[in-house]
């Protein structure tokens, strides 16, 4: 599946021309300064939808995904997350173009910003089921993977730190979270805009911080990055401690898992306004250079830039890697941030979930928004070995049955596509 995912990056770059590489930062830097507000239901500005789409998507990935990738991977893992996000801006691109394209009239309708409303206009027939099963994946990822791994990390952390008892720390979680879901929309978008900015600064600084104290392990750190991508890593004594494809496969999991690109999660926020279809696709591009090429980056250099970084893994790498750099302060704000970060992810999740369950038919929001917070309540006492494990089946199913067919879908629009963001790009570059 990480050879796969490779694979279509490499087919949609072709396709668009890599114009989401040379293009997307400036266009994104001029929308994000002159956007304006919007009203109307399930309407969000581009700004705000960007900042939630982030706060989705930053969470445990960043910190304890990195530390497990580079444990099992060793340092090339961190470069292949790179390649995962690079990629992953060209599957958000054209899955957040589409979404926008083939929006229904009404905001109410139930495929208006999801994934689901290119998959029905071209997956007929045989292929039907595939708009239904893509709904039903992210529904299953959102409700009970990312909300139970999230909470899950976020009492490990907060009970190996402060000794805080699970049965208090999921009373905390689950009241935070209700607070912010049971207001809807509105209320999930303008938590998660205001909340993600600050940690993610604080959290960033810091791991610079730390890289600047120690300038020459700092850049010995990147330089096992690229040669270690592409030879084996040993350990002691010439045994081979990790093997390039070890690099690739928990490189790629891990970014994958930490950015979502290519799930179909783009949509959700980034496509739900009445703008052009070019201004959201690349808005939505600009969230996996975010959430992997800039924060995941900083916590992989500070963690391979401490020694002895074999011998842990997860979160517990990263606080102690931040504390050997910093002292105790460096530990107290990776256990801030990953708090913080969990429940930005767990509410920008609930969202998504909540228009996958309305798509399938589901009426009763607050039953719906009760289970899930039945489901962030009992995510710290699960062992949650499992659930990782069923996280990265899920993408699996999904690169198979949104990937594939979005690529299809994209082949079949690619003229227009890319002659609506090169018209774009070139109004930005004239401006």
């Amino acid at each position: 599946m990480c050879i796969l995912y490779i694979e279509l990056g490499v087919v949609f770059l072709y396709l668009t021309r890599a114009i989401t590489w040379k293009k997307s930062l400036p266009v994104f830097l001029d929308i994000f300064k002159h956007d304006k507000s919007v009203s109307g239901e399930r309407l969000v500005s581009h700004k705000k939808a960007f900042l939630s789409s982030v706060a989705a998507t930053v969470g445990i990935g960043n910190i304890a995904g990195v530390g497990t990738a580079i444990h099992l991977g060793g340092p090339g893992a961190l470069f292949w997350m790179w390649v995962s996000a690079m990629f992953g801006m060209i599957f958000r691109m054209c899955s957040t173009y589409m979404a926008l394209k083939l929006r229904p009239e009404s905001s109410k309708a139930p495929t208006f910003a999801t994934p689901m409303v290119y998959l029905e206009k071209y997956m007929k027939g045989i292929w039907s089921f595939i708009p239904p099963l893509v709904a039903g994946l992210i529904l299953v990822q959102g409700v009970v993977l990312y909300n139970m791994v999230q909470a899950n990390a976020l009492a490990h952390a907060v009970h190996n730190r402060f000794h805080v008892p699970n049965a208090i720390i999921a009373v905390f979680i689950t009241l935070a979270i209700a607070m912010v879901i049971l207001g809807g929309l509105k209320k999930i978008v303008d938590y998660c805009s205001a909340l993600a900015p600050f940690v993610i600064v604080i959290y960033v600084l810091t791991g610079l911080a730390v890289l600047l104290f120690n300038p020459l392990s700092a850049v010995s750190a990147l330089g096992e990055v690229f040669h270690h991508a592409f030879l084996p890593y040993s350990i002691v004594g010439g045994v081979t401690g990790y093997t390039v494809l070890q690099a690739m496969q928990f490189g790629v999991s891990r970014g994958v898992f930490s950015h979502m690109s290519g799930m179909g999660t783009s949509p959700f926020y980034q496509a739900a306004n009445n703008d052009s279809p070019a201004k959201g696709a690349f808005m939505a591009a600009v969230t996996p250079f975010v959430d992997t090429i800039i924060i995941c980056s900083v916590t992989g250099l500070v963690i391979l830039s401490v020694p002895n970084w074999q011998h842990q893994t997860g979160a517990h790498l990263t606080a102690a890697a931040y504390e050997a750099g910093i002292g105790f302060s460096g530990q107290i704000i990776v256990v801030v941030s990953l708090i913080l970060f969990a429940l930005t992810t767990i509410a920008g999740f609930a969202h998504i979930a909540e228009r996958c369950y309305r798509y399938l038919g589901g009426s009763n929001l607050y039953y719906f928004r009760l289970v899930f917070l039945a489901v962030t309540f009992s995510g710290p006492f699960l062992h949650i070995g499992f659930v990782w494990s069923l996280s990265d089946i899920i993408i699996a199913a999904l690169i198979v049955f949104h990937l594939i067919p979005l690529l299809y879908i994209t082949l079949l629009n690619r003229k227009v596509m890319v002659k609506d963001l090169q018209a774009l790009a070139d109004e930005t570059t004239k401006a």
